[in-house]
């Protein structure tokens, strides 16, 4: 990922994708959050500009840009709060 993407994986995280689902491993004792198709698409392309983001989900997710925007910007609030991202 470079460097100044505008969202940045916490590198203590491990994580894997099986079968479209990302599996985040996020601490020491072994907690473990599992995504969506939507979280996935999202977790696989933090590179990507907030205007990217949104407009590629609502693409291939079928909804609005303005939803798409509102709620993948929700999500990257959840994933501060777990640590997933920093």
């Amino acid at each position: 990922m470079a460097e100044n993407a505008p969202y940045r994986r916490n590198p203590d995280v491990s994580w894997r994708t099986i079968e479209g689902q990302a599996v985040l491993i996020l601490n020491r004792e072994g907690e473990v959050q599992v995504l969506n198709e939507v979280g996935t698409y999202v977790w696989e392309h933090l590179e990507l500009s907030p205007d990217e983001m949104a407009r590629n989900i609502a693409e291939r997710f079928e909804v609005t840009e303005d939803e798409a925007r509102r709620d993948f910007e929700a999500f990257l609030v959840e994933l501060r709060k777990t640590g997933a991202l920093i």
